[in-house]
């Protein structure tokens, strides 16, 4: 026979499990994440970089050329690490970031100077006319760049089947390169027994300042921008990928000239202007296990200035001059590869 306190020990258990159950079915469930999917990716892309300015100073001194001076920043290679996150939600609505980080590997520097025929004649060159006086090499020995990018961004269609989708966007981007020159080799001249220091050159051949630091560089352009991207599918394993967005862009640029005493060091001349660019993405992305992408492809950047254009100069004594940049544009390209995981 069960004892009573067993039989009152099982009822009470199915009371209890009842009284559970019930109080279980009677809570709401729980509404699902408004996400649909998030992306992680880590990419490494090998670009090749160059930056110009040339400006006109000629209404300042008449001994100078219509450009005055230009300077190109080139073959910079430098190996950008990219940490990038998107979030899909299922409103169709997308975050974006990005930051990128590389130490530039080298590069030279080509420093040009020019003067009037006015100039020419004046500074006893061996050349008559407008010409280039003077052009000087340094290496490039450093430094970096990094950027940041955000967009939010909507899918406007979706391919049947879902093979893909058409998005656009909208952002912001601050990018950030820094150049560091060494050493002066002298290239050519035509004005080595100038009367005036200010145009007077080394003969060429002329090798000054080995390993030390002439000229530090700081570009920044921040920028608005609007774009779309393209994913497709090839098949279940392969996809494209394309995103162009273009560039409405602010520069502020500024130069140290370590080694002239009759300017200011912070900084010597600064350059301002708005311009125009582009970023563009192609990429093949192929799925590699379960939620692991592999991605490869080529990327390009490039911004340009266009209007409101300013060369600034700062004197040591607290003078300053300003006259028109004639070009300012920075250009980087290279192969990319990276890895998303997607969840």
């Amino acid at each position: 026979m069960i004892p009573l306190r067993c039989l009152l020990g099982a009822i009470g258990l199915c009371v209890t499990a009842y009284t559970v159950g019930s109080a279980e079915a009677q809570v709401p469930p729980a509404q699902s994440s408004s996400v649909a999917q998030v992306d992680l990716k880590i990419s490494e892309w090998f670009s090749q970089g160059e930056t110009v300015w040339s400006h006109n100073a000629s209404g300042l001194d008449p001994n100078l050329g219509n450009p005055s001076s230009k300077l190109k920043y080139k073959d910079t290679g430098t190996n950008v690490t990219e940490i990038t996150g998107r979030v899909q939600l299922k409103n169709k609505i997308y975050f974006r970031g990005a930051f990128g980080y590389g130490a530039i590997g080298g590069g030279r520097l080509t420093d040009d100077d020019f003067l009037s025929a006015q100039g020419a004649a004046s500074q006893g060159a061996t050349v008559s006319g407008e010409h280039r006086f003077s052009r000087t090499y340094s290496d490039i020995g450093g430094d970096n760049l990094w950027y940041l990018n955000g967009d939010l961004g909507v899918t406007a269609h979706t391919f049947q089947e879902k093979r893909g989708s058409l998005g656009v966007f909208a952002g912001l981007q601050y990018w950030r390169e820094r150049h560091v020159a060494t050493g002066v080799t002298q290239a050519e001249c035509t004005t080595a027994s100038s009367p005036s220091s200010e145009f007077r050159c080394s003969p060429v051949g002329t090798v000054r300042f080995p390993n030390q630091s002439v000229i530090t560089n700081t570009t920044t352009w921040f920028s608005g921008r609007v774009g779309g991207e393209l994913e497709y599918k090839l098949d279940p394993r392969v996809s494209v990928e394309a995103r162009v967005a273009l560039l409405l862009s602010y520069l502020n640029n500024e130069d140290v000239h370590h080694l002239r005493t009759d300017l200011a060091q912070d900084p010597s001349f600064r350059m301002t202007g708005l311009g125009v660019g582009t970023t563009s993405d192609f990429n093949l992305r192929v799925k590699i296990w379960d939620r692991l992408y592999l991605t490869g492809g080529y990327r390009v950047w490039w911004n340009r200035v266009l209007v409101s254009d300013q060369w600034k100069l700062y004197g040591a004594d607290g003078s300053t001059a300003s006259a028109p940049l004639t070009q300012f544009q920075t250009l980087r390209h290279g192969p990319t590869v990276g890895l998303t995981y997607s969840f």
